[in-house]
């Protein structure tokens, strides 16, 4: 009863402060008593955790004592931040600078870092050359710069976490300190030393949290399809398309002791908002953060989100995955043919484009009057038995089942 209050007064604060300020609802997809849900597995709700995997790239302007802090704890934490999310089988997005991906790195002859990449515009941030504190030795000798052995733990985990892009050398997306070639550059050069690894980039976080939606259309060339956004009113939102395919995931909150409350309460509720009006939840944070965070309040939170998932109520989803959906959901149409003794349900999907989105799956919500005899799930080239889940929501609006379909799938027919 306590707890319950103590959230009921923080949820009181926060409308106040005008977090609960309405952002999207999914926009319905149902046809002939068949829904696409707003989320997988019919979900109510998705929650997303995004890193900002920097070391001392995002602290270049502000002193050798804070880059060496920022880096001591990014190393110490980020095993331990993979431990806690293996725990729970939750996936993150990490949001990595691509020179982390170097294992080594060296000065031309002109004596400058990384001659072949343009530099800002504009610097503000410091006096000097863009790369002038990058040390071009290697991991052995400056493991403040480089991080292919963290970038090997996080993706040995048995949790399929996504590697994103926070560009190559955490530049700044505003219009007076970038330009279309400099974003460009810094994306390819991502996309390059990504490939070695058998990584495909579909998602970016603007470094600085300046947004840089004046280059969506460039982002979206280069096949990304997901990118962090900012709202100054909006943190709770269903993901928005844009006109270039790109989908902005509203963050929610970002990482951080609570002041003068339990951050795990504040978690809570603005879950809770999430779920009651289907949109998605993402907090984000900077690996480089004090490690008490994360033992304490990190830890707490994706417990609660894994209990939730546990429930069917939250879909923890990384934003390549999570535009992945959307897109399907968007895209894709359902022929509905329905008699006495079956429903069968005609998927098209020419319209999405999995070699951008990645293939995903897609939740269909059925009505049925009784239990099926059996299901059958066809692909051009062969059928299998497939289970329903019983759809055990409070809001369900009668008997229904749900069904979690490939992209890949042509057809579903539920014999009753």
């Amino acid at each position: 009863m306590i707890a319950q209050l103590k959230q009921s007064v923080l949820k009181s604060v926060f409308a106040l402060k005008g977090n609960f300020v309405p952002g999207l609802r999914p926009p319905r997809r149902c046809f002939d008593g068949v829904e696409i849900t707003p989320f997988r597995g019919g979900a109510l709700a998705s929650a997303t955790i995004s890193a900002d995997f920097e070391i001392a790239w995002a602290f270049r302007g502000r002193g050798v004592e804070e880059r060496t802090v920022r880096s001591t704890r990014c190393r110490s934490n980020v095993p331990f931040l993979v431990k806690i999310l293996e725990e729970e089988s939750i996936p993150i997005t990490w949001a990595t600078v691509g020179h982390l991906f170097l294992e080594k790195c060296e000065r031309s002859g002109s004596v400058l870092a990384h001659v072949d990449m343009p530099r800002p515009p504009r610097n503000e941030r410091w006096e000097g050359d863009w790369y002038k504190h990058d040390p071009c030795t290697s991991l052995a000798q400056d493991p403040a710069w480089y991080a292919p052995d963290l970038i090997r733990g996080i993706l040995a985990s048995r949790v399929e976490h996504e590697m994103g892009s926070h560009s190559f050398s955490h530049i700044d997306f505003s219009v007076p300190t970038s330009n279309r070639e400099l974003v460009r550059r810094e994306l390819e050069e991502c996309i390059k030393v990504m490939k070695p690894w058998g990584l495909r980039l579909r998602s970016l976080v603007y470094p600085f949290n300046n947004m840089g939606h004046h280059y969506l259309d460039l982002i979206a060339d280069l096949n990304i399809t997901c990118v962090r956004h900012r709202d100054p009113k909006i943190r709770l939102s269903y993901p928005e398309r844009t006109q270039f395919g790109v989908y902005k995931s509203c963050e929610s909150m970002n990482m951080r002791k609570g002041n003068g409350y339990d951050y795990l309460d504040k978690a809570k509720v603005f879950l809770a908002e999430a779920m009651q009006r289907n949109a998605a939840y993402h907090l984000w944070f900077h690996p480089s953060d004090p490690s008490e965070i994360f033992e304490n309040e990190f830890r707490s939170i994706i417990r609660h989100i894994a209990a939730l998932r546990n429930q069917g109520r939250v879909w923890p989803a990384t934003m390549g995955a999570l535009s992945a959906y959307c897109e399907a959901r968007c895209k894709v149409n359902l022929d509905v043919q329905r008699d006495s003794n079956s429903v069968r349900i005609r998927l098209d999907g020419s319209n999405y484009d999995a070699a951008r989105y990645g293939n995903t799956d897609l939740t269909l919500r059925i009505s049925v009057e009784r239990l099926p005899k059996k299901c059958l799930l066809r692909f051009s080239t062969d059928e299998r038995l497939i289970e329903g889940e019983p759809d055990t929501r409070a809001d369900s609006p009668g008997p229904a089942l749900l069904f979690n379909i490939p992209i890949q799938a042509t057809e579903l027919e539920v014999i009753l």
